[in-house]
């Protein structure tokens, strides 16, 4: 139970809210009344354009055509901030595409420093250089994620079409030359897990990075039809404890997140197992390119309220409150239930 709670630390009107839908169900309160430090991070998605084609993205699902290729206007970002009040823990500049090739990037993280002590966005690796990512913490960059599935050159190459080689010398100039906190993450599927042991010989020199982070696969129709699955809990476990005693035994500081005793333990999955409610409309606030609050971050598709009026407001817009009373009583689109732990009471749209 400490474990579970530390999902919670320092957010509590994460824990509150979380316990009124616990308590309440279909009875809670479709508004969202956290303060916005009880916020994990906000989202924003500044690109859908990508450099590379990786196995198991799920932007090449075809719910997500119609929305690649685009950029945020930064101007409507802009009016955004202005018109926020509140402070996050951490603004995320992630999404479906890859943030460096976004034009105003140094721009977007400045306009994120006004929100946030804490910016943070997720590459990768591909064209970061010495170079950019000084001009990166110079605009107030703090954190970095870069990802990484394979710590075999020839299956990375395989299943992302990335050299290893040129990761391994950004990661240890990262680790080694700035403050960033560093973060690297790695999906688990069926597929790529058991070419996940390699990290602790390949990066064992980056003795300064913070978290590694293993990401169940979300699992998408196009990643179904390319016989692509999600990694049983059994063997999943199994993976994060010889990944744990490999990181021992190089006497590393890294932080597996999660641990092997975590994998069952998040919130937001446990609440769509147990009360078929998505926690994540209510907690996950996601800017979209097309400059609007998405009903969660794995529907890029579906951007619904305007950012302009600034958080307070568009955060509980109309339709976001329409869509969180309807998952409150289980109904939600069908794309929620192929893509997570949601039993199947579909909305028909």
């Amino acid at each position: 139970m400490l474990a579970y709670i530390e999902n919670f630390k320092d957010m509590p009107d994460r824990l509150l809210k979380y316990n009124e839908i616990l308590l309440e169900g279909e009875g809670s309160s479709p508004e969202c009344y956290q303060d916005t430090l009880s916020y994990r991070r906000l989202a924003v998605a500044l690109t859908t354009k990508c450099n590379l084609v990786c196995k198991w993205c799920y932007r090449l699902d075809p719910q997500y055509k119609n929305i690649l290729n685009k950029e945020l206007d930064i101007d409507i970002y802009k009016e955004f901030v202005k018109n926020t009040k509140g402070r996050f823990r951490l603004v995320h500049l992630a999404g479906l595409g890859e943030p460096t090739l976004y034009p105003r990037l140094i721009e977007a993280i400045r306009l994120s420093k006004e929100l946030s002590k804490n910016v943070k966005f997720t590459s990768n690796g591909v064209l970061l250089t010495p170079e950019n990512i000084s001009e990166y913490i110079d605009a107030g960059l703090t954190h970095i994620e870069i990802s990484i599935d394979a710590f075999d050159k020839e299956k990375l190459r395989e299943f992302r079409g990335v050299d290893l080689d040129h990761l391994a010398k950004i990661v240890l100039y990262i680790s080694e030359k700035t403050d960033l906190h560093l973060q690297i993450n790695s999906v688990v599927s069926s597929v790529n897990y058991q070419w996940l042991t390699g990290m602790v010989p390949v990066f064992k020199e980056a003795k300064n990075i913070n978290v590694w982070h293993t990401i169940p696969l979300f699992e998408t129709s196009q990643m179904r039809g390319n016989g692509i699955k999600p990694l049983g809990i059994k063997d999943y476990q199994n993976l994060l404890l010889s990944l744990n005693e490999a990181i021992t035994n190089e006497g590393l500081n890294w932080k597996l997140f999660p641990d092997a005793y975590g994998v069952q333990l998040d919130p937001v999955i446990e609440m769509k197992r147990k009360r078929n409610i998505c926690f994540s409309c209510f907690e996950d606030p996601y800017i979209s390119v097309n400059g609007r609050f998405n009903y969660c971050s794995r529907q890029e598709f579906s951007s619904v309220a305007d950012i302009s009026p600034g958080f307070e407001q568009a955060w509980n817009h109309p339709s976001l409150l329409k869509f969180r009373r309807n998952m409150l009583n289980g109904l939600y689109p069908r794309y929620c239930g192929l893509l997570c732990f949601l039993k199947d009471k579909p909305l028909d749209k």
